[in-house]
């Protein structure tokens, strides 16, 4: 197909940066959302209706969703400086230009694709679905990768998101329909849908197409040499279904989409202008390829991997042999022309399931409400609240060239997108009818990873803000140390063999509780040589014996292991920094702040993130470190300034802390409140960091404008 073919070229373009034929305008398409929500809202009597937010508010709620924190005094100032006629629409240009709009973005597609860096390939896919946003790469050649790849996990990023799933056929069936074409059909798996129109047959069909796609991990002399992602001559989908098959012959059940396509384009000729869109794209990356006489294939390789000749192969010769057996290409490398065929019908233009969920899920994550909710739950007793709007703005994603940035710049330029709330108003009854809607915007809280970053840029914690060794504490931690190997009474005669020194285990005591490991998306990314195998060093028995005593916590007869619990106190210069918690490995553990306030851990596939209020977020935004790390007022932050010195300023500094945690200037109330919390303080510092404090604990900082 045509708008298939000319991708390669589209990826070319891409690479080397060509800026090729556009498609429609997210402006206009706004208006025409706008248009097609008033005609369809018509039909539901009379509709409160919330005013437009005022411009900071503006600023603070575009700055959450396309950047995932609030804005700086400094991005304040310069919005405020912009023509008010041009404000709205200059800072969706620029914020949406910004490195941090992939970090924001790469989490709703993280928890969206289950991306959990501690999978197989995990990591490498976290770093791929950043990259893919960065660099806008058009959402269902995203989906084809993921779908159709094969390979190595790591070397091969988009094969972590089957590995993830131990390319487990039957479970593949079911994210594949909810996440990508919004429909629960996992049920169908054990019986015919309740709900729906889906039967267990044509659940088997689909899962046919993950049939002979298996989990492979190779070795040589016990070495992992890695996990791969492969495909083989059988399958393991049959039918009838073994509960069902009453001793007759189950038989090799043939692959079958369960999914109606369109039979033509519709009334937008949107899959028309998608193959005009993507011809005239392809035509502009060759010409751009044929003046710089670099082929195609070089954009989309990148540079040619060399080989170090000088490195010397240290392998024994029976590792050596063992590798040389392994057919790369036929065993671990086979593409899936099967799942190659899904993933061309699942993105098929024609599938309305496919545009219109992702459409859907931006929409809510931007609005607070999709056209149907739960978000990945199309069937036909629940129905979209909007067909006429949610269709158009999907026809427009498809015709763009399945442009994401199109798509949340076309919903963030709506009025719907621009409009306050209605809570304390008008009556509940009201209010709930307004937000499904779409006349008033619905309470959303930031998620996670928004308040998280949120706190540490309003209390300057992206960068130092103490001087090294202005705080020094001590911290103490306790750690068993193996202290050596003793005769075992039981078994008299036997001799220690010296000390065994194990690495020491520490003992979690919460002082880093909400730090975490952060992933390094190059290095995720960097493609190496393949397995890397003819550059091992084979280990020697002892060291795989030893390697496994370890592993197993297992000792030779006789012997025993002794430890002793030492405590250990360190002297730690307590500076703290912190960097963004979307760029963290994700889920967080257990316990961590994204955790507590509503990050899942990425496994169940109906799992959603919970915005509900607890006792464990308030206790953590009470006395965790971030928040009164984040409160104290360091010597190199600017409020330092105001409060110390000769040119005390108190006001300017409440009015700054005010801006910086709230992106608005205090009311007189509220200064003249600051004012008696920083006098009755020890120290104007100290009185200021109450306030931040209390800034932060406040549901209005919490809660997107």
């Amino acid at each position: 197909m045509r708008y298939l073919f000319s991708v390669a070229l589209l990826l070319a373009a891409l690479a080397s940066g060509v800026a090729g034929p556009t498609g429609p305008d997210p402006g206009a398409t706004a208006k025409a959302v706008d248009k097609l929500l008033a005609e369809e809202n018509s039909s539901k009597g009379k509709l409160a209706e919330a005013a437009p937010v005022d411009d900071l508010q503006f600023l603070r709620r575009l700055s959450v969703d396309l950047t995932g924190r609030i804005p700086t005094d400094a991005e304040i100032q310069k919005y405020l400086a912009w023509p008010a006629a041009e404000r709205r629409t200059k800072a969706i240009e620029e914020y949406m230009a910004r490195d941090q709009f992939a970090d924001r973005w790469a989490v709703f597609f993280g928890d969206m694709l289950r991306v959990r860096s501690n999978t197989d390939g995990g990591a490498a896919l976290q770093a791929l679905v950043y990259e893919s946003v960065r660099m806008n790469v058009p959402y269902d050649v995203l989906t084809r990768k993921l779908l159709a790849a094969s390979g190595r996990a790591g070397t091969q990023a988009e094969t972590g998101f089957i590995l993830a799933d131990d390319a487990d056929p039957m479970a593949l069936t079911g994210i594949v329909s909810q996440v990508f074409l919004g429909v629960r059909i996992s049920c169908a798996q054990c019986h015919d849908h309740p709900f729906d129109t889906w039967t267990r047959e044509e659940f088997y069909e689909m899962a046919a197409f993950f049939g002979k796609t298996r989990r492979v991990e190779h070795r040589v002399k016990m070495q992992l040499l890695g996990v791969f992602l492969n495909e083989t001559q059988q399958t393991s989908i049959l039918w009838p279904p073994e509960d069902k098959s009453k001793g007759k012959t189950r038989k090799e059940m043939k692959p079958g989409f369960p999914f109606a396509l369109d039979e033509a384009d519709g009334p937008n000729k949107h899959i028309a202008r998608l193959t005009a869109l993507r011809d005239a794209q392809a035509a502009a990356a060759k010409a751009k390829v044929a003046k710089a006489g670099t082929s195609v294939d070089d954009l989309l390789d990148g540079a040619t991997t060399k080989t170090n000749t000088t490195d010397p192969l240290d392998v024994t010769k029976e590792a050596k042999e063992a590798v040389k057996k392994i057919d790369l290409e036929g065993d671990l490398y086979r593409a899936s022309e099967l799942r190659k065929a899904m993933a061309e019908r699942v993105t098929d233009p024609k599938n309305r399931f496919y545009s219109r969920t992702l459409v859907n899920r931006v929409w809510a994550e931007l609005i607070g409400l999709g056209f149907v909710n739960p978000v990945d739950d199309f069937r036909n007793d629940n129905p979209p609240s909007h067909v006429k709007t949610l269709d158009y703005l999907a026809d427009e994603f498809v015709a763009s060239g399945y442009d994401f940035r199109f798509l949340v710049k076309s919903v963030i330029s709506t009025a719907a997108y621009q409009r306050g709330h209605l809570i304390g108003k008008v009556t509940v009854k009201d209010r709930l009818a307004a937000e499904k809607a779409f006349t008033a915007a619905p309470a959303r809280r930031m998620g996670s990873e928004a308040i998280f970053d949120s706190i540490v840029q309003a209390g300057h914690l992206f960068t130092p803000k103490h001087r090294p060794g202005e705080n020094v504490t001590t911290v103490v931690s306790y750690v068993q140390v193996a202290s050596g190997v003793k005769e075992d009474p039981t078994k008299p005669g036997t001799k220690p063999k010296g000390e065994m020194m194990a690495p020491p285990k520490m003992v979690a005591n919460g002082y880093d509780l909400e730090k975490g490991i952060e992933v390094d998306f190059k290095s995720a990314l960097k493609k190496g040589d393949g397995l890397d195998i003819d550059k091992m060093k084979a280990k020697s028995a002892e060291e795989l014996e030893a390697e496994m005593m370890m592993k197993n916590g297992t000792m030779p007869a006789g012997q025993r292991m002794r430890y002793v619990t030492k405590e250990v106190k360190t002297l730690v210069d307590d500076n703290p920094r912190f960097t963004s918690s979307m760029r963290m490995a994700s889920p967080a553990p257990t316990g961590h702040f994204l955790r507590v306030f509503g990050q899942t851990d990425r496994a169940a596939l109906d799992e959603r993130r919970d915005h509900s209020p607890s006792m464990r977020q308030a206790l953590m935004m009470l006395n965790g470190k971030l928040t009164n790390e984040a409160a104290r007022v360091g010597p190199l932050e600017p409020v330092y300034t105001f409060l110390t010195g000769k040119t005390v300023d108190v006001d300017a500094a409440i009015k700054l802390v005010y801006r910086e945690a709230m992106t608005r200037e205090p009311t007189a109330e509220e200064l003249a409140d600051a004012r008696v919390i920083l006098k009755e303080a020890a120290s104007l510092t100290d009185g200021m960091a109450d306030l931040r404090w209390a800034l932060f604990n406040s549901n209005e900082f919490r809660f997107i404008p």
